[in-house]
Parts: C-alpha cells; sequence; structure tokens
C-alpha cells in the first residue's frame, strides 16, 4: 500500500506542475532569481498564436547545507498535435524523475528523467505530439550535468566566447556547427518519440570554466550567428540579456515562440547559500510569469503548493 500511495503522490505533483504551466499567461515575461545569477524570458513572437514553449527553473532544498536546482526549455513541436501541452507534460514528467531519483548520479537521473518524460508523452499521444528538451542540474557541492534532445539548444560561455555544446538531432545539425543558425525542424528525435530516443548528455570540455549557460528554443536561433553570439558575450546581468534576445528575435521578424534562461557564473550560484536557501524539503518552480512552491516534495509527501505570480 505505501508504494502505491508514493505513486499516487507523484502522479498528482506531476499533475499539479502541468496544470500550472498550462495556466493563462500574458504574450512575454521576464523573471530573475537566484540572486539574480539566473533569469528567463518567453514570448510569443510576432506570428504565432500561442506560446508553445515552456521555460523553468527549479530549486530543491534538500537539507541546510544541501539543495540543487533544474533548469529546463521544452519547446511543443508545430504541427503536430498538442504542442503547448506536450512541453507542460514532458516537463513535469522530467522534473518530477529528477526529485524522485535526487539520489542517482547527475548525468543518470538526467537520462531517466527524459526517458521518463518520452515514456508519458508517448503513451498520450502514440508519436503524434512531442517537444524537444534543453536542461541541466546543479548541486550545491558542485556537480553538474546537460542533457539535450531535440533543436532547443544549449551554449555555455568559456574562455573563448559562446559556442553552441548541444548537437541539433536534425540532418544538418549532425553536421554542422549551427549555432546562431535557424534548421529545419524535421527532427530525428524529440521527447513522445517513443522507443527509439536516445537522450545524450551534453559534453562540455572544462565544466569548471563555465562563466554563462544558455538555453534557448529555437525562436532565437533566427538571430545571425555573429548577432546572437554579441548580444551574449556582453557583461550584463541575466535578465537584461534575456530581454535582448527576446527584443532581438522579435525585430528579426519573431517567426516562432522565443524562450531562453540564462545562468551567470553557473559554479558561483550556491557561494551565498544563506541568501538563496529556501525551507527544507521545498521545491520552488519559477517559470518566466511566476512561481509555485510544493511543501515537503522532496520526500513526495507533498501538502498543498504555494503560488506566487
Amino acid at each position: 500500500m505505501a508504494d502505491k500511495n508514493y505513486t499516487m503522490e507523484q502522479e498528482a505533483i506531476k499533475q499539479h506542475i502541468q496544470l500550472w504551466l498550462n495556466r493563462p499567461i500574458e504574450s512575454g515575461a521576464v523573471r530573475e532569481l537566484l540572486n539574480s545569477s539566473v533569469a528567463m524570458a518567453s514570448d510569443v513572437g510576432n506570428i504565432r498564436p500561442e506560446n508553445q514553449d515552456r521555460v523553468v527553473c527549479v530549486q530543491v532544498q534538500v537539507s541546510a547545507a544541501k539543495s540543487f536546482i533544474i533548469g529546463v526549455l521544452c519547446d511543443g513541436m508545430g504541427g503536430m498535435a498538442s504542442g503547448a501541452d506536450c512541453a507542460s507534460l514532458s516537463i513535469a514528467s522530467f522534473l518530477t524523475s529528477c526529485i524522485k531519483n535526487q539520489l542517482m548520479p547527475i548525468g543518470e537521473r538526467l537520462i531517466t528523467a527524459a526517458e521518463d518524460a518520452n515514456n508519458d508523452v508517448y503513451s498520450q499521444y502514440s508519436g503524434n505530439g512531442g517537444a524537444t528538451l534543453s536542461a541541466f542540474i546543479l548541486d550545491s557541492e558542485g556537480q553538474f550535468e546537460a542533457i539535450n534532445v531535440g533543436d532547443s539548444r544549449i551554449y555555455a560561455n568559456l574562455s573563448h566566447g559562446i559556442k553552441q555544446y548541444s548537437i541539433d538531432d536534425t540532418f544538418a545539425g549532425q553536421n554542422a556547427d549551427a549555432a546562431g543558425v535557424h534548421l529545419s525542424k524535421g527532427l530525428l528525435q524529440f521527447i513522445g518519440v517513443g522507443a527509439d530516443l536516445k537522450p545524450q548528455l551534453v559534453k562540455f570540455p572544462k565544466i569548471r570554466q563555465i562563466k554563462r549557460l544558455i538555453l534557448t528554443s529555437d525562436g532565437a536561433h533566427y538571430i545571425e550567428a555573429s548577432t546572437f553570439k554579441q548580444i551574449l558575450n556582453q557583461r550584463f546581468s541575466a535578465a537584461e540579456l534575456c530581454t535582448r534576445i527576446i527584443d532581438v528575435s522579435k525585430w528579426c521578424g519573431g517567426y516562432d515562440n522565443t524562450s531562453i534562461l540564462i545562468a551567470n557564473d553557473v559554479l558561483k550560484i550556491f557561494a551565498n547559500t544563506e541568501e538563496t536557501a529556501i525551507p527544507i524539503g521545498t521545491v520552488k518552480l519559477t517559470d518566466a510569469f511566476g512561481e509555485i512552491h510544493f511543501i515537503g516534495v522532496t520526500a513526495l509527501d507533498t501538502l498543498d503548493p504555494i503560488v506566487r505570480i
């Protein structure tokens, strides 16, 4: 009976997150957290009638000294069934899995979470709906890993400027450095594809030299490559950089939804834990439009969520 209740509580958390992500939202917004070291933005653009992107940052306080954050961006696939709902379900399932399996090594946890999200979306849409996924986990002990599925992207600023480290799951993306170049949406894999999914961890040559980490949906990839990199190389706050990318993507036509998450000084995020800590056992989920807290969720014995907009 305990295992059954545990599973039911996981499903309740997943449903809470999915419903929250599907709430009515504005056409665009920017939000920052963790002493402004992390910011995210999302905008519907100039053409699309609906924003099918979802981008969130989650802070989990395991104990007084131990915590971790999860950043995740999903782009619902246009032209397929319920793109926005697929993106919300992908994130809800991914986050629930990451929290449930928090004792796993980070890389294994990310792969398991991507597989769990893929199974959930496939079981509901049978391959006729899906989403991209770009995500990372960083913990207070300095451990960091990232994963990518589809053609949303992960960039980082190391010693030589901005570079794309994820590889687009498209025919073109497998054969080119596509930073700042918009490629065809003919995806080789995506969350919801079914048994063929083979998620890969993103390889960074020198993790401890990452100055800035960036997740983007493909609305940002209409920006010309040198302009894209020039914007993100500037010494501005994460929120200001998010705003500039959204603005420029709209000036370039705003053909698609644009979402972005930026983390500055990645390995210093937990330097001032007294300022960023939340109550033990709490999960704080933030997107560009608001935040929600789950109490006791690290043990998956959730109480009513607290929502702040």
